[in-house]
């Protein structure tokens, strides 16, 4: 009887730990229950980046100003996306709640892909906001037929930068440095994945690299579907790939390195 009220309780625990113990982790590490933590951290640093681009974009000619609107607005969601996930895992390691984590029974996969579901949602929404900034301040028209393309565009961006903010998570658990791992790649995705440089501007290599990081291909998504061209479901199809790609490897990486740290008693060194 007990074995069937646990396999009745199975899905529901497992989803609950998936959406709602990812999302009041995220709360508690973070605090953006604060207004004055979350307006200048996840809106005011994208604004400022978006509205330099755009201007300097301008001045130069090179393409046209909703060309740096589109990139820069959905690369916003790397603010939430990469350090949400990364300082998570990190931030339950300095706070020393790292290790009753890990002696729970339950599943790590769950536990820890359900990290990267607020920074999903967040980014998108930061990266939702900036392109309405870009409307309202009259750089880039969005038409009605473009909405679907667009919305998939940069949720699927959303996916696939949290995705990698786990993969950099996974690597906090043996190093202190995930806050500076974030930071490289965050200024690594800003000039080799399209968003204000085209890949075919840069030399063979970096432009190798950018199509592998994460919303290289969702950015040229959303460029497609604001212009009504055809291909978006093509490039998200890649992108969605390698969010999948992201996601097992930070949780291999998760499973070898927590083992590796149990064996070298590392999981308490902050």
């Amino acid at each position: 009887m007990d074995g069937t009220l646990q396999r009745h309780a199975g899905p529901s625990v497992t989803l609950r730990l998936f959406l709602v113990a990812g999302w009041r982790s995220h709360l508690a590490l973070f605090r953006w229950l604060r207004p004055s933590a979350f307006i200048p951290t996840v809106i005011g640093v994208p604004v400022v980046q978006l509205i330099w681009f755009a201007h300097l974009g301008r001045y130069l000619g090179t393409h046209p100003v909703a060309y740096y609107v589109v990139g820069n607005a959905l690369i916003s969601c790397a603010m939430a996306g990469l350090f949400a996930p990364s300082m998570s895992i990190q931030g339950e390691r300095h706070s020393g709640t790292l290790n009753a984590l890990l002696a729970s029974p339950a599943n790590r996969a769950v536990m820890f892909s359900g990290r990267i579901v607020p920074a999903v949602l967040i980014g998108a929404f930061t990266s939702t906001l900036m392109l309405a900034f870009g409307v309202a301040l009259g750089w880039v028209v969005i038409p009605a037929a473009a909405l679907p393309g667009l919305t998939a565009a940069v949720l699927v961006t959303a996916l696939s930068c949290s995705a990698c903010g786990l993969v950099i998570g996974a690597i906090g658990l043996r190093t202190r440095e995930a806050t500076f791992v974030s930071n490289v790649v965050l200024y690594a995705l800003l000039l080799l994945c399209g968003v204000n440089i085209p890949l075919d501007r840069l030399p063979d290599r970096l432009a190798l690299i950018g199509h592998a990081m994460p919303m290289t291909q969702g950015i040229e998504a959303a460029r497609r579907a604001l212009a009504e061209q055809s291909g978006v479901a093509g490039l998200l199809g890649w992108e969605l790939s390698k969010a999948a790609v992201y996601i097992l490897l930070g949780l291999l990486l998760l499973r070898v390195l927590e083992r590796m740290s149990r064996a070298s008693a590392t999981l308490d060194d902050v």
